[in-house]
């Protein structure tokens, strides 16, 4: 048991700052909507190559953090996987750290061609953060026989992190090339985006709680769907970007990607088994995050009937499903982990609606914001003060929520999570 629970405990420095760049990435944005220098809102080529930046910083950064967070500090305990170790995680934090600071000074120094130098140099430390990672993503892989409850899902997020990084520089570095800065987001969203929040929810669902939410016999074609609906939405978002197809269609598309993920998981079951007579101990968080998902379907097509008239290249549901659903999804996990480690009894675990009504909040005063031309454009700006104020109150109040519990714990801290020890006792 020792040798196998040494490297728990990792997650602390990941999740910390994750929530420090969390904070910090929404003081970014408020920065660049009311100080910018780079006339964004009337520039579209500079609008674009912001958006795909900000997008990946976002994702690469705090929502890739608590990933990486909750993988070395579950993964070993799983499949009993050494080289999930203190440096190798050291060197994934120290890269995407770096990297997501050569972005944050890259957008603040006020020179456009500065920015795209840093912020270049940035996406590359980010993106070699993520093959940092690719030698215990390949030893989950050859583990595939243990994958339990969660089948392919369980070894597959660790091949996309090694495309993800490869398809994110690319797009990059070939940005002149229309349609390009499209593919890296799609990717983003579509795939990465899409496979870990998947996979997360899985985790919760049918791992964590056992509710056999999900038939694993029938994980293999639901993985299939997601991929071969990830990788279209990458094409069709590339061929809209050269004026072959319409929006119509990529907004259609990608609504379809995220009903399909919501289907992945039985919603009738995460209902009965959430709210009522038969509820049963489980994250709000992860489940606020789960039923999110049609919202945002819904979202995704509805400039087809209102009109597409907020901001060019910038899809508001993309945004909403990073900065919303999975943020949602992963921070509700990575706080019910750290529950299960301070021994926590499930039935009395905190529900934080405070939390979740402000974040709910943010996300529909942004997509009121993305949507609507005239806030932005006419400087019409109310939406937007609220919308800061809501996301920074709500932002530092969850950061707090994490540092007091994982830096300044009240209660005894335990190497080995609840739950898990049946991992170890089975890998015995």
């Amino acid at each position: 048991m020792k040798s196998k629970g040494q490297f728990t405990g990792s997650y602390l420095e990941l999740f910390t700052s994750s929530m420090f760049f969390f904070i910090a990435l929404t003081f970014l944005l408020s920065w660049l909507t009311f100080y910018s220098p780079y006339d964004l809102f009337n520039n579209e080529d500079r609008l674009a190559v912001m958006n795909f930046v900000l997008i990946t910083l976002f994702a690469l950064g705090p929502i890739m953090g608590i990933l990486a967070g909750i993988a070395f500090d579950t993964l070993p305990l799983v499949y009993n996987i050494p080289s999930f170790e203190k440096t190798t995680m050291r060197h994934y934090l120290q890269l995407n750290v770096i990297g997501q600071l050569f972005v944050h000074i890259g957008i603040y120094s006020g020179n456009w061609e500065l920015f795209i130098e840093l912020a270049g140099i940035g996406i590359v430390l980010m993106c070699l953060a993520l093959l940092a990672l690719t030698s215990p993503s390949m030893d989950i892989v050859k583990q595939k026989n243990k994958s339990g409850e969660i089948g392919v899902f369980s070894y597959a997020p660790g091949l996309v992190l090694v495309v993800c990084a490869v398809f994110i520089g690319v797009s990059w570095f070939t940005r002149e090339i229309t349609g390009m800065i499209e593919v890296g987001i799609a990717f983003i969203v579509a795939v990465f985006c899409t496979m870990m929040l998947s996979t997360t929810l899985l985790s919760h669902f049918n791992r964590r709680l056992g509710w056999n939410a999900t038939n694993s016999a029938t994980l293999p074609f639901r993985f299939l769907m997601l991929l071969v609906l990830g990788g279209g939405y990458v094409v069709v978002s590339f061929l809209r970007a050269r004026e072959h197809i319409g929006e119509g269609l990529v907004d259609v598309w990608f609504a379809v990607i995220l009903l399909n993920v919501f289907f992945i998981i039985n919603p009738l079951k995460v209902l009965r088994f959430s709210f009522g007579r038969y509820s049963k101990p489980h994250s709000n968080f992860v489940v606020i995050g789960y039923f999110l998902l049609p919202l945002l379907a819904m979202v995704s097509v509805a400039p087809i009937w209102t009109g597409h008239g907020g901001l060019a290249n910038i899809q508001p549901t993309h945004w909403l499903l990073i900065a919303y659903s999975c943020f949602f999804v992963f921070s509700g996990f990575a706080i019910y982990l750290h529950q299960d480690h301070l021994h926590y009894p499930t039935a009395a675990r905190g529900t934080y609606w405070h939390l979740v009504i402000l974040f709910l909040t943010s996300g529909a005063l942004m997509t009121w914001s993305l949507f609507q031309r005239s806030i932005l454009l006419d400087e019409n700006y109310d939406p937007i003060y609220v919308w800061i104020v809501t996301q920074s109150v709500a932002s530092f109040l969850l950061a707090v929520l994490f540092i007091k519990h994982t830096i300044f714990p009240a209660d005894n801290w335990h190497r080995i999570p609840m739950f898990y020890d049946r991992f170890i006792e089975n890998n015995d």
